[in-house]
């Protein structure tokens, strides 16, 4: 079967940036022109389309170590071959996907907003950043399910959908010791296509990590962080929700000139609420490496999943599953490793 798939852009912008004060501003306007045909089972098919694309820039400088950015863009995406070829693929032993040469694009709006500020007297390094998604035309997957096997199509489809992050960071070094802060939200809502039924999902999730790091020359640097998760998947009939907490300890300590030790340890607790399932495992590595100054010979021994855990568990959602699954670890290794640099 021969298909053939030829897709050609034109576009011509203008872009005008001018300054008032300490705020500079650059709008902008594309003019965009689309020409593709596809070829499949004798049957040629050409489509056309202009597309005028505004963008907005806004940047405002308190000074140099302080900063505000603003971003506005609309966008226009064209789908690629694979989505409009009309011709039946496996994807996986009990999936089924098939094109559509009639699709077009995809229109959305994007806009972020970030704020940055550094002072080195202090030690302090903040930034926060938010960014916001509306898809106003989009390309979906239409999914039947029949038992375990599914049959996949793409559409195009008009109904709005959004999403919202907004991440936050802050460092302070005090004397030799530097604390960090983050956080990260984030919200996403989409229609799901399934059995001809149109239903409205929605996922959020919430990270925080605490943590500090020593800055020394000559003695050990330990550096130690706590997360904490918070995920919820809402869909038509259910509300799932995950929690997750995690401590995370590295050390390295270069001694003796020559002697670099390093070591690991990671400790989850996973928290499944709606099948009240709780699992918590932890991981340790170390290794010990020695090279002399200028030698190009290097000898390291290491040995990894000290406490021989076999498996990671974590959630996930996509447009019609929620799914909780591990991830099978290998068994603890010892290695000895002799390496020589050219």
């Amino acid at each position: 079967m021969k298909y053939l798939f030829i897709f050609t852009l034109h576009f011509l912008g203008l872009e005008y940036k001018f300054q008032i004060g300490i705020t500079s501003f650059k709008p902008a306007l594309f003019y965009h022109g689309y020409l593709w045909r596809t070829q499949q089972f004798n049957n040629a098919e050409t489509f056309s389309k202009t597309l005028i694309l505004p963008q907005f820039t806004t940047k405002i400088e308190f000074n140099n170590s302080e900063k505000l950015n603003f971003r506005y863009r609309l966008n226009a995406r064209f789908s690629g071959a694979n989505q409009l070829a009309n011709n039946f693929v496996l994807s996986s032993f009990n999936s089924v996907y098939r094109g559509n040469n009639q699709l077009e694009n995809q229109l959305y709006h994007t806009a972020s907003l970030g704020y940055y500020k550094f002072s080195l007297f202090r030690g302090i390094n903040f930034n926060i950043n938010t960014s916001y998604n509306k898809r106003i035309e989009t390309i979906k997957t239409t999914t039947e399910l029949n038992g375990i096997k599914s049959f996949n199509t793409p559409i195009g489809f008009d109904q709005p959908e959004q999403n919202f992050s907004i991440s936050s960071r802050l460092t302070k070094k005090i004397n030799k010791i530097r604390y960090k802060l983050s956080s990260r939200f984030t919200y996403n809502d989409y229609f799901q296509l399934l059995n001809d039924d149109v239903n409205l999902n929605i996922s959020k999730s919430i990270t925080s990590t605490i943590g500090l790091e020593t800055l020394f020359k000559n003695l050990p640097n330990i550096e130690i962080n706590y997360t904490k998760d918070f995920n919820n998947y809402k869909t038509q009939n259910t509300i799932n929700k995950f929690e997750n907490d995690r401590l995370e300890i590295n050390l390295e300590y270069d001694f003796l000139k020559d002697f670099i030790f390093k070591a690991d340890y990671t400790f989850d607790n996973y928290n499944n609420k709606n099948q009240n399932i709780n699992n918590t495992f932890d991981t340790a590595n170390t290794s010990l490496f020695y090279q002399k100054e200028d030698s190009p010979w290097g000898f390291e021994i290491n040995a990894t999943n000290l406490f021989n855990v076999r498996f990671k568990q974590k959630n996930s959602f996509n447009s019609f599953l929620v799914s909780d699954s591990r991830t099978f670890i290998l068994p603890r290794i010892a290695m000895l490793k002799l390496s020589y640099k050219l």
